[in-house]
């Protein structure tokens, strides 16, 4: 069973995402068990996912957001976040995205990051990573200040002490940070105990320039550990390892409980 071609990978995500503009500032949202938003568009997005990608790749297993689960029988595994920034999504902001991701065991081989309102792409393929089909160079060192910026998860104000001496940004989705560190824009990311939904499909886009995603106490992310929906047990730093060394002592002091 061969992997889907970016085309293929790109072409389904925005046919997602434009059924989720169709519910853009029209829905109403309720409170999943975890307290966290969902809508009728968010599941509506991931069944179209799960029809499409579940026909490309048959033998993979599925796990998404919202419930989807199909066991495999291969390597591959679909992972999916139908709009990730549902937060975002229903208070009318345009940060949210589509997230779909492909692991091989534990290893994240292919990603789409699609942000239908922005009009940004990002994905990888095949250890190539593209913004709206521009290549995307490696990642460099972290920045020193200046107009530099890292984002964060919407609690970091509450929960850390940063010192970080450039801005601090939260624009509402996990993936969508993850790819601006990808793109070289942010210096690195502070995520949430995201799930392996939020963090596979960017991770790939990462994973393609040289980063990687590692916990804030130290040591990297076993994205195989999350492969059964869990939170993961620590905040989660993205970024490029030379970059990561730099910010964590500047990100590390706690303030409260997750």
């Amino acid at each position: 069973m061969s992997l889907p071609s970016r085309a293929e990978l790109e072409a389904i995500a925005a046919r997602a995402g434009a059924r989720a503009l169709h519910h853009f500032r029209r829905v109403t949202a309720e409170r999943k068990a975890d307290r966290s938003l969902v809508t009728a568009a968010d599941r509506e997005v991931e069944a179209a996912l799960v029809a499409e990608l579940g026909a490309l790749l048959p033998d993979a297993g599925i796990l998404g957001e919202e419930g989807a689960a199909r066991e495999g029988r291969g390597p591959y595994r679909i992972v999916l976040d139908p709009i990730d920034g549902t937060a975002a999504f229903v208070a009318g902001l345009g940060t949210w995205c589509v997230c779909i991701g492909v692991l091989e065991e534990a290893r994240p081989i292919a990603g789409v990051v699609h942000l239908p309102c922005l009009g940004e792409t990002y994905s990888a393929v095949g250890g190539a990573a593209c913004v709206n089909g521009t290549p995307l160079a490696s990642l460099g060192a972290a920045g020193t200040g200046g107009d530099r910026f890292i984002v964060t998860h919407a609690h970091a104000h509450r929960r850390h002490r940063i010192t970080y001496p450039g801005k601090v940004r939260s624009l509402g989705s996990t993936a969508y940070h993850v790819a601006l560190v990808a793109r070289g824009v942010a210096d690195g990311a502070l995520l949430g105990h995201a799930h392996l939904w939020d963090l596979a499909g960017p991770g790939a886009i990462l994973a393609a320039v040289g980063g990687g995603y590692e916990y804030l106490g130290g040591g990297p992310v076993d994205l195989g550990a999350l492969a059964d929906g869990r939170r993961a047990p620590d905040y989660v730093l993205a970024g490029a390892p030379a970059a990561l060394a730099a910010l964590r002592p500047l990100l590390g002091g706690r303030t409260g409980s997750p």
